[in-house]
């Protein structure tokens, strides 16, 4: 079969990561198989595959991505279209050829990317999501809820390497760079209530951080134990999770977990807030990781010096339940179960099939309208209480 898994792009992020594991197996099951991208692609995907790494070639807001992927369907027929977090084709649903199944696939929470699927269920063969978590948002507003798959994510894991077995420092890992929402501004806090408390170990700082936000770094106790990375390459926050012991997962949103599967899967431990986030359908409480009470930081330091303390009660366990739930032939066999359901299924006499669509419209973002300085502060205010910013948290977008 032709299948083809749509993106908006190759600048990083799970929908990409997760997409190109999908693209591998699938060529590995013999399918004709092709990654494609709403946006210019900036080589980080790269072009060595067994499957083709395609492009509509479209820069900025890309409003023209509905006639432009039409185009590239009437040059390029699929059986299978797998639309993934692409806004800027939502708009292309009802118009495409009835000869073609459509997979929407949810990646998020928030009502801005699962409101097109209720919307546009009769013009879809099939609804994936990425966890029970996000499926709880909108499968109750279908008219037909079976249309919904729920296939859990996974990752291509790098081999175990010798480094898993030597012994680990008290080391923690934080990969949300600046950003309120991954829990950037509790780890500030946590870091302090961990050298109230003893802590003497380093934390890996890594994503990207505004100079603002480094000089709150700057300010903490213990700087020289706090390396700063930015944005690096997959590869090398894989090599420092096998000898880190513990992941702190602070977001107060989680759609799945992508970072907490690739950690688990080299040793590092996750530590999380417990709330109703994709973390919880990974990890097994004081087996794989550990939870604290939201907004708790004594608590959470505590189960971060639980797990360095007793390491090696969680380290075997995590490796062996990412490795073995998680892996992306687990992830495949979801899909292939669901392309092989919906191969079958009669033509979609979709609504506007042969028309030319209407260009993207990017919706108005109303809290880009206010003042950079009020944004600023509701960021902040939001962030510091994990408490609102997961009462907050589908908010995103507005």
């Amino acid at each position: 079969m032709k299948l083809c898994w749509l993106i908006p792009d190759d600048r990083g992020g799970g929908v990409a990561s997760v997409a190109l594991s999908c693209c591998q197996q699938a060529a590995g099951a013999g399918h004709e198989t092709t990654l494609l991208m709403v946006l210019s692609p900036t080589g980080w995907i790269g072009t060595n595959h067994d499957f083709q790494v395609s492009s509509l070639n479209l820069n900025g807001l890309a409003q023209e991505t509905p006639q432009a992927l039409i185009n590239w369907l009437e040059k390029n027929p699929q059986d299978v279209l797998l639309i993934n977090g692409c806004e800027q084709a939502d708009a292309v649903i009802p118009y495409l050829p009835s000869s073609l199944k459509c997979v929407y696939v949810v990646h998020d929470t928030a009502p801005r990317y699962w409101q097109t699927a209720v919307r546009e269920e009769e013009n879809l063969e099939a609804i994936a999501v990425i966890s029970e978590t996000v499926a709880r948002q909108f499968k109750h507003c279908l008219k037909k809820p079976d249309k919904v798959s729920v296939i859990l994510n996974g990752c291509v894991f790098p081999e175990l390497s010798a480094q898993i077995n030597q012994i680990r420092q008290d080391e923690l890992i934080f990969l949300g760079g600046d950003k309120p929402i991954k829990g950037a501004l509790n780890t500030l806090t946590l870091w302090k209530q961990l050298v109230k408390l003893g802590f003497t170990g380093k934390l890996h700082w890594f994503g990207s951080i505004a100079p603002s936000f480094k000089n709150k770094i700057d300010r903490l106790p213990n700087l020289d134990k706090i390396q700063v990375y930015g944005r690096v390459q997959r590869d090398f926050i894989f090599s420092t999770a096998a000898s880190a012991k513990v992941l702190l997962m602070l977001s107060h949103v989680e759609p799945f977990g992508m970072a907490t599967i690739e950690a688990m899967s080299m040793g590092c431990v996750p530590v999380a807030w417990d709330i109703d986030t994709g973390t919880k359908e990974i990890l097994t409480t004081a087996k794989t990781g550990l939870l604290a009470p939201l907004g708790n930081t004594r608590v959470l330091a505590e189960k971060v010096l639980e797990i360095c303390n007793n390491y090696q009660d969680f380290e075997t366990a995590a490796i062996s339940h990412a490795r073995t739930h998680f892996n992306a032939a687990v992830m495949w066999k979801g899909y292939q179960i669901l392309i092989e359901r919906i191969s079958v299924f009669p033509p979609i006499q979709r609504s506007q099939s042969g028309q030319q669509p209407l260009a993207y419209k990017p919706p108005t973002r109303k809290f880009q309208l206010l003042p950079t300085p009020i944004r600023s502060t509701i960021r902040e205010l939001v962030g510091r209480s994990p408490r609102l910013g997961y009462w907050l948290r589908d908010f995103r977008g507005f």
